[in-house]
């Protein structure tokens, strides 16, 4: 059985366009963690990703290992870590 960790997504409007504004894309939320704190974030910059210690981009479903699922549970984002 593996940990899995899945991400929410946020919808977003890409424009104030009378029409096009009528409908959201959902966009994945990457999380990035650094010394136990966990933050979510829609666009990571490259600086940020290089500087946590664990990095999970948004809009997909991650196999964890031991020591990820640790640092997940630790910056306290268990709700979204499942057994599959």
């Amino acid at each position: 059985m593996a940990n899995i960790l899945t991400l929410p997504t946020v919808d977003t409007i890409y424009t104030d366009h009378f029409l096009f504004s009528r409908y959201s894309i959902p966009v994945g939320q990457s999380l990035l963690i650094t010394s136990d704190v966990g933050t979510l974030t829609q666009f990571p910059s490259q600086d940020e990703i290089n500087d946590a210690d664990f990095y999970f981009g948004g809009g997909r479903r991650h196999v964890l290992s031991s020591a990820e699922h640790t640092a997940v549970v630790a910056a306290g984002y268990s709700s979204y870590v499942s057994v599959e």
